[in-house]
C-alpha cells in the first residue's frame, strides 16, 4: 500500500477508535464525559459538581417547572384537605393526565401527588386556577419565589411547563430548585411514591403511576420529577442516595433519557465511593 494512503488509514482508524471509546466509556475527571446525553446536564455528587454541560444555558424547562408551583402552593395558606373545583380548561389541559372531570371536586392534597407523580396537568391547572385570580398571578407568584431561590437565570409563564414565549431556565437555576423542592418533606414523601390512588367528589377512584421510571429500577433514587414538551425535550431531576453518598441529576433535553440517567447515576455513585463518604446534608456547589 502507498504510505501516504497507509498514514491515512492509520489515522482514520485511531479516530474511529478514539471515538467509540470515549462514548463507551465515561473520563470519570472530565468535566464532560457525557457530551451525548443531553443538550445540558449536570451530575453532583455530595454536593460538588462532577461533570456538566451547557449549565447556564437557558431552555424550555417542561414540567420541571412543576416542583416550583408546588413550592409556591405549599409556601401560602396550604390546605390539604380542601376541595378544589375542576374547571372544564382543567379537565381538558394537553396530556399528561390523570382524568379529573369538569365540576367534579378533587382535595387539594390529591391534586399535589397527581401533579407531582403522574405530572398531571389537569390536577395543575386545578391547583393553579384555585390559587389565584388568573394563571398569570400565579405566575408572578412563581418568579417571586424563584427569585428568592437565586434563579437568576430563569423565568416562568405557566404553572404546568407548557411552552411559552419567555418561559425558560438553566440546569444551575433547576438544582437551587431540586434541592429546595426536596427539602420539603410534603414533596419529597411524595416524589418517592411509585404509585397512587385518588378519589374525587364523584366517587371515581383514580389510580396512576410515578412517571420516573428510575423509582423501583435503580438502587437509591427517591425523586424527583420528569418532563417533557416538543420544545424542551425529555428532562429529568433525578435524586439517588447510596452508602452515604447523595447525587443529584439534571437532564434537558435528553437523547436516550432513562438510559443515560441510569448510566451517569451509576457511574457517580463508583466515583463517589472512591471517595470519603460526605454528610448528605453537606452542599458545597450552589448551582453557580
Amino acid at each position: 500500500m502507498n504510505p501516504s494512503k497507509l498514514l491515512r488509514a492509520l489515522a482514520i482508524a485511531l479516530l474511529f477508535a478514539a471515538t467509540g471509546a470515549a462514548h463507551a466509556t465515561p473520563r470519570p475527571y472530565s468535566h464532560d464525559p457525557y457530551p451525548r446525553a443531553a443538550a445540558a446536564y449536570a451530575a453532583v455528587v455530595d454536593g460538588e459538581l462532577l461533570w456538566g454541560r451547557n449549565l447556564d444555558v437557558r431552555r424550555a424547562p417542561a414540567s420541571l417547572t412543576k416542583l416550583l408551583t408546588a413550592l409556591v402552593l405549599l409556601d401560602a395558606d396550604w390546605q390539604p384537605d380542601a376541595l378544589l373545583p375542576v374547571s372544564h380548561s382543567a379537565a381538558h389541559a394537553a396530556r399528561a393526565r390523570v382524568g379529573l372531570r369538569t365540576g367534579e371536586l378533587v382535595r387539594a392534597q390529591d391534586a399535589l401527588t397527581a401533579m407531582l407523580m403522574h405530572s398531571a396537568n389537569d390536577a395543575c391547572l386545578a391547583l393553579a386556577e384555585s390559587a389565584a385570580s388568573s394563571l398569570e398571578a400565579f405566575a408572578a407568584r412563581m418568579n417571586e419565589r424563584a427569585e428568592r431561590l437565586g434563579m437568576r437565570d430563569s423565568h416562568f409563564v405557566h404553572p404546568c411547563g407548557f411552552d411559552a414565549d419567555g418561559q425558560y431556565s438553566t440546569v444551575n437555576d433547576l438544582l437551587r430548585l431540586a434541592r429546595a423542592a426536596h427539602a420539603d418533606p410534603r414533596i419529597a414523601q411524595i416524589v418517592a411514591q411509585e404509585q397512587a390512588t385518588i378519589d374525587t367528589s364523584s366517587g371515581r377512584q383514580l389510580a396512576f403511576r410515578n412517571t420516573n421510571q428510575l423509582l423501583g429500577h435503580l438502587d437509591g433514587v427517591v425523586g424527583l420529577k420528569t418532563g417533557y414538551t416538543a420544545q424542551a425535550g425529555r428532562c429529568l431531576i433525578a435524586v439517588a442516595e447510596q452508602s452515604g453518598h447523595r447525587v443529584w441529576l439534571v437532564l434537558l433535553d435528553a437523547h436516550h433519557r432513562w438510559g443515560a440517567a441510569h448510566r451517569i447515576i451509576s457511574d457517580a455513585f463508583a466515583v463517589a465511593a472512591r471517595s470519603t463518604p460526605a454528610p448528605l446534608s453537606t452542599v458545597i456547589y450552589t448551582g453557580g
